[in-house]
């Protein structure tokens, strides 16, 4: 059962657009529900119907048999011949007391992703597998397009004869052990001489080390919640291991606190995806502890009902002890990625700040540069005044000479002739000085009021 969907890239939004069925179109229940209102068999209708259709290749089922002592056996990607005729066989021959048979389901292999995989298991293995005890409710979650993010709901099924006696003990329950990996379904049914599993995406790693721990020790498959213990452990195996590949990049974030070392422009976006991430893993986490929680009330039920009607129990004790130990490596990895999200956090609020500083330096920078530049233009514009002061002292006598020097001044041969009437250039010149020098201090005080009276209405505007 190996897994390659994480190494794969799917169309997640694909899903079949077939119609559903009308209800008055199905016949008759084939299969008996104790919980016809949590089953769907309009929706199972529609998905065997759509799995008809699907031309991709099929489910791998593998199938594990073991009767009384004997070494279990193993039937490997069975064809829906062969399933039928392993059902049939287990169905008609005589129960032992100490039978075990566990149908692996993988439909994780389709080109189109996990959820739309679960179309590659065929119609006629999935009546196969209802006759040898598959629930509605799995298939119903299976068939259902947001069976991606919303649970099926953990089931915990006694039931009893009509003299009140235990006639079965059957848990059902989902859980996710990876990104992109698919769900996982496993049902466990007990009745006085028969133990049966249904592991619908069974953990892969879990998978191989079944395989090799029976090798070894062929009676461990006589555990009570022994696969299911197997595959909690390996599914918080690999919630640690994701967040072991986001720690690194956190810590290396953390080392960086000198300014120059930080990237502004990248380092946000890339801890706003890490803590995307961990608040995730948080949930996974949350989901893992809820399905460990079920799983140790369903061992003290389980051995409380077996053991009042004088049921056999094999280890159930032990059981309970490893999926307490796994709860408590679960709330261990909980507790470290809430740490790990809240300082990703914290690091993207230093972020913020860095970048809050870096702004005001900049701004500071920019309003030094602004004065500098003001100061100058200032200096400018008293060199500026202090020419045109010297000019507009130079131009009214200018002005006047250049209009009477044709008339006032005349240079003979004789010498240098001064009219009598030469007090008019002095007479003239001066007071229009005057009046000039006048004119522009009043016109600059006037721009002074102006600007003062533009600056008040802008602050009363703000």
């Amino acid at each position: 059962m190996s897994n390659n969907a994480g190494q794969k890239k799917f169309n997640w939004r694909y899903w079949p657009s077939d119609p559903l069925p009308y209800a008055s179109s199905l016949d008759a229940p084939e299969f008996f529900s104790f919980h016809p209102e949590l089953d769907d068999e309009l929706l199972i209708a529609w998905g065997l119907a759509v799995s008809q259709k699907d031309k991709e290749a099929r489910a791998n089922i593998d199938v594990l048999v073991s009767r009384e002592d004997k070494t279990p056996t193993w039937h490997v990607k069975v064809s829906d011949a062969q399933l039928q005729k392993i059902v049939s066989e287990i169905s008609d021959e005589r129960p032992s007391a100490s039978s075990f048979q566990a149908f692996f389901i993988d439909t994780r292999h389709s080109k189109r992703g996990w959820l739309p995989g679960n179309f590659t298991l065929s119609p006629n293995s999935v009546r196969s597998l209802r006759q040898a005890g598959l629930s509605s409710l799995i298939l119903t979650s299976m068939y259902t397009s947001f069976a991606g993010w919303a649970k099926m709901g953990n089931q915990h099924t006694p039931l009893y004869d009509k003299d009140g006696n235990l006639n079965s003990f059957a848990i059902t329950y989902s859980y996710v052990w990876g990104w992109d990996t698919g769900r996982c379904y496993t049902q466990f049914i007990r009745t006085r001489e028969t133990c049966t599993y249904f592991c619908i995406n069974y953990p892969s790693r879990a998978f191989e080390r079944l395989k090799r721990y029976l090798n070894h020790d062929p009676k461990l498959i006589r555990k009570d919640f022994f696969l299911d213990t197997l595959a909690a452990a390996d599914t918080i195996h690999a919630w640690h291991g994701l967040l072991s590949e986001r720690r690194e990049p956190l810590f290396s974030h953390e080392r960086s606190y000198e300014e120059e070392h930080v990237n502004i422009a990248n380092a946000p976006r890339e801890l706003h995806r890490l803590a995307r991430d961990l608040h995730t893993l948080r949930r996974e986490w949350d989901d893992e502890s809820i399905v460990l929680d079920f799983l140790l009330t369903s061992c003290s039920d389980y051995k409380a009902q077996l053991s009042s009607n004088g049921w056999i129990t094999r280890e159930v004790q032990a059981s309970q002890e490893s999926l307490k130990t796994l709860k408590s490596q679960c709330d261990h990895g909980a507790n470290w990625t809430r740490i790990y999200h809240d300082r990703t956090n914290i690091r993207i609020d230093l972020m913020f700040h860095l970048a809050g500083q870096r702004e005001a330096r900049n701004s500071t920078q920019i309003a030094i540069s602004t004065a500098q530049t003001a100061e100058r233009t200032r200096l400018d514009s008293a060199s500026m005044i202090t020419i045109a002061a010297v000019t507009m002292f130079f131009l009214p006598g200018t002005f006047v000479s250049a209009i009477l020097s044709t008339t006032f001044f005349d240079y003979g041969e004789a010498g240098l002739k001064v009219s009598s009437q030469w007090w008019i250039l002095p007479a003239v010149t001066l007071p229009l000085t005057v009046i000039v020098f006048a004119v522009w201090f009043g016109w600059r005080h006037w721009r002074v009021e102006k600007t003062a009276e533009f600056g008040l209405e802008e602050k009363k505007i703000k």
